[in-house]
């Protein structure tokens, strides 16, 4: 009678096992399940934003195609391109955007020429400028030379090529090439933290050099021409520009205001060179929100010869 009634403990706790590594089972089926339906749904998230942000990139391709067609050779902030994409309806959410004029900045890949290893004098002494206008020291300029000419030679005490790089923790090299996003100054030296926060929205990465529009410059960057310049002064007219649709037609055009009455002839000469009123690079900031969630797209844009090409775009928040 032990002996059976101990078979039958023995059968009972098998059972019991059985069950509870059944339970188990099921649970993680359909825990997996449910972790599968959910990625499901995110990829499928994630494409529907792709697909609305590639319409809003369309969108202002075709505005900025339009402007052209117009036959008006200067652009400026009172053009429908420079009007914020307002929040557009879709399925479960929204879509709204605007485009951002890169030509308005400095482009970093103005100081060095084509060739790699030549500096674009004006060009870095416009920056230098830029620089302490911002609050940081003009020989900054040499170490973001270095990190794009084709030489390992430092260009001044605060230059910096891959032997100064390697020395970091952790260690990179100087690419020895042209910015290919502005992003990549916060790894030079000097820019490090709050000094990039400090110039970043003056400055552009583009992948040829170009003037910057004067209609569409923040007054700081017009500012830096010449010491003297007041900043308030600038943003004061160009406020009152706006006010009246007013917009510079020519170079000519800057130097009849005020605030640029005192400037040295030399610091006018040297700006003349870079200063235009057309534009022809932007970056479309577009933001989609689907359930609930938020989803930022960049789209780099070039227009030329009446065409809109995008070469490069990003999933990196903006904002």
């Amino acid at each position: 009678m032990k002996t059976y009634a101990s078979q039958r403990g023995i059968a009972l706790l098998t059972i019991l096992v059985m069950v509870a590594l059944a339970t188990i089972l099921a649970a993680t089926i359909a825990k997996r399940q449910s972790n599968s339906a959910e990625n499901t749904g995110y990829l499928m998230r994630q494409n529907q934003s792709l697909l609305y942000a590639k319409s809003a990139e369309a969108f202002f391709s075709e505005l900025l195609i339009q402007d052209s067609d117009n036959g008006n050779s200067v652009d400026h902030l009172q053009e429908n391109w420079a009007k914020p994409m307002p929040s557009f309806p879709v399925d479960g959410g929204s879509v709204q955007g605007r485009l951002v004029d890169e030509s308005g900045k400095f482009n970093l890949n103005n100081l060095v020429k084509a060739n790699g290893n030549e500096v674009d004098d004006l060009a870095r002494r416009w920056f230098e400028k830029l620089l302490q206008r911002v609050g940081l020291p003009a020989e900054l300029s040499q170490a973001v030379i270095d990190w794009q000419d084709t030489d390992d030679e430092t260009t001044g005490a605060m230059g910096a090529e891959s032997n100064y790089y390697q020395g970091l923790d952790p260690s990179y090299l100087a690419p020895n090439t042209k910015f290919h996003s502005v992003e990549e100054l916060k790894l030079v030296r000097g820019f490090e933290g709050k000094n990039y926060d400090l110039i970043k929205q003056y400055i552009t990465a583009l992948p040829e050099p170009t003037k910057i529009n004067m209609n569409t410059a923040p007054a700081l960057l017009l500012a830096s021409i010449d010491p003297s310049v007041d900043v308030n002064a600038v943003e004061q007219e160009l406020k009152t520009k706006q006010a009246d649709l007013s917009y510079f037609n020519n170079v000519e055009d800057l130097w009849k205001l005020n605030a640029f009455s005192g400037i040295e002839q030399q610091n006018k000469a040297d700006a003349a060179t870079w200063l235009d009123s057309k534009s022809s690079f932007f970056t479309a900031q577009i933001e989609v929100v689907l359930s609930e969630r938020k989803r930022q797209f960049s789209s780099s844009m070039h227009r030329q010869d009446k065409q809109v090409i995008v070469y490069s775009r990003s999933l990196a928040p903006f904002k």
